[in-house]
């Protein structure tokens, strides 16, 4: 079979709304002109970028991949590992089928795939302990091929005091692409995102992230026509989740603490033991028992929670249970409720100093914007496509984040089982079409 090339870049957090700017720059405006698309697409809950990512790789919602959180449970860890492996996913993924067809794969910066089994593998990944050599860290993750590129372009990483991995990122992309051309290959950057974490919903710096991703769609493409694929490959611009407005962080581990569920360490103030521990998730948290069939625990839990939902300035909105949560969101973990943020509350992992904490309040250390919170809820993510087997200007108003997988699958001649959403079939060019 005939298949065109896939590049599918994922801008985290890029909105409908940001089309309105961003048509008007030369890398968008070129994908727009004869693109189709979705203005919104309905993610996932908890909308976090890994579990997202995850969905858009595998089809499967999060009752079945395993992902259901960006970080790791790692009680007392106020900045705990992410899930960078992917060894966290249940399923098996696009790659894994594009691989069983005999296709060539990358993916870049993609979350939860390192030492994942794909041609050119550089996984998003960092040291969040020691920050030493990038190579240390790399090298084991990435696949042999990855790893040759890595080399070529460490010196663009930015890696202190935080990961800069976007321009990292898009080098690697440009000349895997100019040079490779992979049957499939799949991006991510995160300057939009960032943006609006540090400075908001609508502001300069968002308008300059954008004008960033443009450029470098403007050399992915470049690259792409450079490798002579320009008529040959279909390129999609997809995204994650939305953002909303944080008033205010709550560490619900303090309160935990205070009521005897959490116990620390006198002198260093690690955590020695706990029998109930809430894993931030954003915007919404995830509550753990450590041993989730001890009943009494459980209903000691369960009544502070709903004591405190009383209490306005927690901002709970809802407590699910993990089988509420299986029923409602197809939403599953180890965890045995779900604490659903009111209109901006974001749930810290902090056991020690005050529970509530405001933007103005010396100890606040979160951000303006975030997300974690049900897809339904707020601006929504979008999805644009261009290439010879998408149709033109043809905008569907909604779809499910789990529609974009099966529709890469109908446009490659591929199959995987038991997916959870529908190709997006009127975007696809027909047989006719393409005659």
């Amino acid at each position: 079979m005939k298949r065109n090339k896939l590049v599918v870049l994922s801008v985290d957090a890029l909105l409908w709304e940001d089309l309105y700017i961003a048509r008007n720059y030369p890398g968008f405006s070129r994908i727009m002109k004869q693109h189709c698309g979705v203005e919104q697409v309905l993610s996932v809950y908890p909308t976090q970028t890994y579990p997202i990512h995850v969905v858009q790789a595998t089809g499967q919602n999060m009752m079945d991949t395993g992902v259901y959180n960006n970080e790791a449970f790692q009680p007392g860890r106020l900045e705990p590992d992410w899930c960078w492996d992917v060894s966290y996913i249940k399923v098996p993924t696009i790659f894994d089928a594009a691989k069983k067809a005999g296709l060539t794969t990358c993916a870049i910066m993609w979350p939860v795939l390192a030492r994942a089994d794909i041609d050119f593998n550089i996984p998003e990944v960092w040291d969040l302990q020691k920050w030493e050599d990038p190579h240390i860290i790399f090298e084991p993750n990435c696949s042999a091929k990855g790893y040759e590129y890595f080399k070529k372009h460490v010196s663009k990483l930015e890696w202190h005091p935080k990961p800069g991995l976007d321009e990292f990122a898009v080098c690697l992309g440009e000349d895997i692409l100019r040079n490779e051309m992979p049957d499939i290959s799949f991006i991510h950057v995160s300057a939009v995102d960032i943006a609006r974490h540090l400075h908001g919903m609508e502001c300069p710096e968002v308008v300059e992230a954008i004008q960033k991703v443009d450029s470098w769609i403007c050399r992915l493409l470049q690259a792409i026509d450079d490798a002579g694929y320009g008529e040959k490959t279909n390129f999609v611009i997809c995204s994650d989740h939305g953002h909303l407005k944080v008033d205010r962080q709550v560490n619900l581990n303090v309160i935990l603490r205070e009521k005897g569920f959490i116990t620390l360490d006198p002198v260093s103030e690690k955590v020695l033991d706990y029998k109930a521990y809430c894993h931030s998730s954003g915007l919404s948290s995830q509550v753990m028992l450590k041993d989730p069939d001890d009943e009494k625990t459980r209903c000691e839990v369960l009544a502070l929670l709903q004591e405190l939902q009383k209490d306005p300035q927690y901002g709970i909105r809802r407590i699910y249970t993990r089988e509420e949560v299986e029923h409602e969101f197809q939403l599953s973990g180890p965890f045995s409720y779900v604490i659903d943020g009111d209109g901006g509350i974001a749930f810290g992992h902090a056991c020690t100093g005050r529970a509530i904490r405001l933007p103005d309040d010396p100890d606040y250390t979160y951000v303006k914007t975030s997300h974690g919170h049900r897809p339904e809820i707020g601006p929504q993510p979008t999805f644009l496509a261009a290439g010879p087997d998408f149709s033109s200007n043809v905008m569907l108003e909604h779809c499910s984040i789990l529609d974009e997988l099966p529709t890469y699958l109908q446009i490659l001649g591929l199959e995987m089982d038991n997916l959870k959403g529908n190709s997006l079939r009127e975007l696809v060019r027909t047989q006719e079409e393409n005659a």
